[in-house]
């Protein structure tokens, strides 16, 4: 049973590494937004949420600086992994701007998952003194 948990804890996280190496693949996006940079905050949008999921996969158990660190090592290394495979595909290229909007998103992903737990904790916390 403990093995399926941790399968299904990693679940979102796969989804979203398979969507993002089959957006990777793609000669160009559609539905992108024009202004100024773009790109550059749909990759810190998208690897925020990978890292968050990330995040939850590796779960509470981790002493607080892994908890944060772990997901978004993880999550910018998927971000150079990325880039390079980006550089393979017919018009699309790779670029060093790029994984740092992935890195920053990665962090901040990690860090809304872990103060959300904090905040949960807190709460509950509270709750129980409460009653």
């Amino acid at each position: 049973m403990n093995r399926l948990k941790t399968i299904l804890r990693w679940l979102p996280a796969i989804c979203i590494f398979g969507c993002s190496w089959y957006l990777s693949s793609q000669m160009t996006i559609e539905q992108m937004p024009t202004f100024w940079n773009a790109d550059k905050v749909v990759h810190c949008i998208c690897y925020a949420g990978l890292a968050f999921w990330v995040a939850f996969a590796v779960g509470t158990k981790l002493p607080a600086l892994w908890r944060i660190a772990l997901p978004a090592i993880i999550v910018s290394t998927w971000g150079i992994t990325d880039e390079v495979h980006q550089s393979f595909t017919p018009g699309r290229e790779s670029s060093v701007f790029d994984w740092c909007a992935d890195t920053i998103g990665a962090v901040i992903g990690s860090l809304v998952f872990f103060y959300l737990c904090k905040g949960i904790d807190w709460y509950k916390t509270r709750k129980d003194t409460h009653q």
